[in-house]
């Protein structure tokens, strides 16, 4: 029991006291009707936060359509349902907010009223200072009694997620000439799920289409299924390969906005690429073909479940021994302070 819960009980034990010496003193109806008022009270009070933490329930919501993107605004609806017509003027939300990718861990409590057949709604704002995946935790809920001598705990543990972007940026110089010598020949994956052919057009769902090839997005916008009618691949294309290192979250954070931008620079310039990261998990090569910015989003979603590493090399160092046919790939990592976008030969 809290501190102030203690203090209220013995306060209310010596109001009590004292209201039972003035009805022997004076023997007045009313002082009667009041110690039974006060007896009573509390046994009430202590019933309906039980009965509400038997009834109350809740639910978390991410309200930001998509993706979030780095220093941008993101928010969450914390909705307690009570069916009851019982009331709690404080309740405890006890909140957990992480970003899974990076690690970083924030506990945050808020307190809110819960009205009698509506519970209450409360939308957090939460600014993504990182890229990354951001979980919102409510871990559990207390609520306090009307006369203010208990809280009572309950577990809930609802949790929603939402991916954050990286940041663009607008600063990045390469050499195309340089990019042109990083180009292989395109090779069929073996891995199930990836498909190395062009997008010729898009075209109605027809029985038989792999779930593979629908456009999501297109789909729910025409409200019909859509998929992506591809051809043969095309003959060359860019590997990108970032090193998800764990060294600082600074650097982190630097990659995958080199990264980002530059995969994002290259489909703009039409360029067919191959997004390779280290799967520490797994032990071994993730990859995927990205072909249109929705399918960037889509792939970082992904990525931010990985585990990161420590050291700069990771991703680098198994590359000849995984993948010796390739010639040469675009490696994204951070030394000495500074962010690097270079050609590396497998070699």
């Amino acid at each position: 029991m809290k501190l102030e819960n203690i203090i209220r009980t013995i306060g209310y034990l010596i109001l009590m006291a004292l209201s039972v010496a003035i009805y022997y003193i004076l023997h007045s109806h009313f002082h009667f009707i009041l110690l039974i008022i006060m007896s009573i009270a509390p046994v009430l009070s202590i019933i309906m936060v039980i009965l509400l933490r038997k009834y109350t329930t809740a639910e978390i919501n991410v309200l930001n359509s998509d993706y979030g993107v780095e220093n941008g605004i993101l928010y969450f609806e914390i909705k307690l349902n009570n069916p009851t017509i019982l009331t709690s003027l404080d309740v405890k939300l006890n909140t957990t907010v992480k970003n899974e990718f990076f690690g970083h861990e924030t506990k945050v409590k808020f307190s809110v009223p819960l009205n009698a057949k509506k519970g209450y709604t409360m939308t957090i704002p939460l600014e993504a200072k990182l890229p990354g995946r951001y979980c919102v935790t409510l871990d559990s809920i207390e609520i306090k009694d009307l006369m203010g001598f208990c809280f009572l705990k309950k577990k809930i543990d609802v949790a929603t997620d939402i991916a954050v972007m990286p940041e663009l940026l607008t600063d990045i110089i390469y050499e195309k000439s340089e990019l042109s010598q990083g180009m292989l020949e395109s090779e069929e994956s073996s891995k199930k799920g990836n498909d190395f052919s062009d997008v010729q057009e898009i075209r109605e769902y027809i029985p038989g289409d792999k779930l593979m090839s629908i456009h999501w997005k297109l789909s729910a916008k025409r409200d019909v299924l859509m998929v992506k009618d591809r051809v043969s691949m095309s003959d060359r294309q860019l590997v990108v390969l970032p090193e998800l290192s764990s060294d600082s979250s600074e650097y982190l954070a630097a990659i995958l906005e080199s990264t980002y931008s530059m995969i994002k620079i290259l489909l703009e310039d039409k360029t067919t690429v191959r997004l390779m990261y280290w799967s520490k998990k797994a032990y071994q090569y993730e990859e995927v073909r990205i072909d249109y910015r929705e399918e960037l989003d889509a792939a970082f979603a992904r990525m931010y479940y990985e585990s990161t590493y420590p050291g700069m090399d990771e991703a680098a160092s198994h590359m000849s021994t995984v993948n010796p046919h390739m010639k040469s790939y675009l490696h994204i990592y951070v030394e000495n302070g500074k962010t690097q976008i270079k050609i590396k030969e497998n070699c």
